[in-house]
């Protein structure tokens, strides 16, 4: 695992002036909770409307999702917390930097019904434990790999709120999410939102990045019940499901192309893994290897 350098840290959270009941929340209005902190962050207004407003579409004529995410700009990264089982952790160069992230997220854990438990620090790498009464977890999503103008902070905002509403909609209640600025990171934001738990985390609904290098069959996608939530570019789809495996082989002719097919299904019936769908197509630019001229492909969706 690549250790980012880690600087000290960061101006934690900067409220947002939204309207009344639609704006996300203030570290101080997280009720019955002391955040101590050894050097407070100003808090400075963004300026943004959110996106996640209890207001009716005018597009689709339907309720929209309220947020009541906790956000902010994280400009030091010990306080970016990273996911894993029933735990957040992060890398903090000292013991005391530690404490400020869990001084920062133990209330934010505790606002959404999750209860902090253990801690632990050792060799810059510290835990931070909870427990849920409903198997609830904290996951994470990055959109530095999306596509947008990393020097439009409009655009930025835009694309943050466009996800965190559907999470809101698909009941995977978003907790936190940070616009992050940092030289190991292009202008960017990360969102933090709960999930059932599930002992394969391919298995997971999260909201995942789907990004193979490939051109993404959308249309297959939706046709077979993956929740597509942006069609991010001709080869980049973020979606909201279990993880979205793919594979293509070509094929000298129709015939052998839907020989593969059935072949690939089988491997992934012994593989225990979930066929979506399949699409056989001429290739644009049919080309030789040997003595075999491939006509034809086929595209397949799965999940992990």
């Amino acid at each position: 695992m690549k250790k980012l350098v880690l600087i000290s840290i960061a101006s934690l959270f900067a409220s947002s002036v939204y309207a009344a009941d639609f704006r996300d929340i203030k570290v101080s209005e997280i009720n019955n909770v002391k955040i101590d902190l050894p050097a407070a962050p100003s808090m400075d207004a963004a300026g943004t409307a959110n996106a996640c407003a209890g207001a009716v579409s005018k597009a689709s004529g339907q309720q929209t999702a309220k947020c009541g995410h906790v956000s902010g700009e994280i400009t030091k990264l010990h306080f970016l917390a990273q996911t894993a089982k029933s735990l957040l952790y992060t890398y903090a160069d000292t013991e005391a930097l530690f404490n400020e992230f869990t001084g920062m997220w133990k209330p934010i854990l505790q606002k959404f019904g999750l209860t902090p438990t253990t801690t632990e620090y050792k060799n810059r790498f510290g835990t931070l434990n909870y427990t849920s009464p409903e198997d609830r977890v904290v996951r994470d999503f990055m959109a530095d790999g999306l596509n947008y103008n990393a020097l439009d902070a409009n655009e930025i905002a835009r694309l943050q709120h466009s996800l965190l509403e559907p999470l809101e909609q698909a009941g995977m209640t978003p907790i936190a999410s940070f616009t992050i600025k940092h030289e190991v990171f292009r202008p960017t934001f990360n969102i933090y939102y709960l999930t059932k738990q599930d002992e394969n985390p391919d298995h997971e609904i999260r909201l995942r990045q789907l990004k193979n290098g490939n051109d993404i069959d959308f249309a297959l996608l939706k046709e077979a019940g993956v929740r597509i939530v942006r069609e991010d570019a001709s080869f980049s789809a973020v979606y909201i499901g279990k993880l979205v495996g793919f594979k293509s082989k070509v094929a000298a002719d129709e015939a052998s192309a839907n020989a593969k097919l059935e072949e690939y299904k089988k491997f992934l019936v012994e593989q225990k893994k979930e066929f979506i769908g399949a699409r056989i197509a001429k290739l644009d630019e049919p080309f030789t290897v040997g003595e075999t001229t491939y006509t034809y492909y086929v595209s397949m969706y799965f999940y992990q």
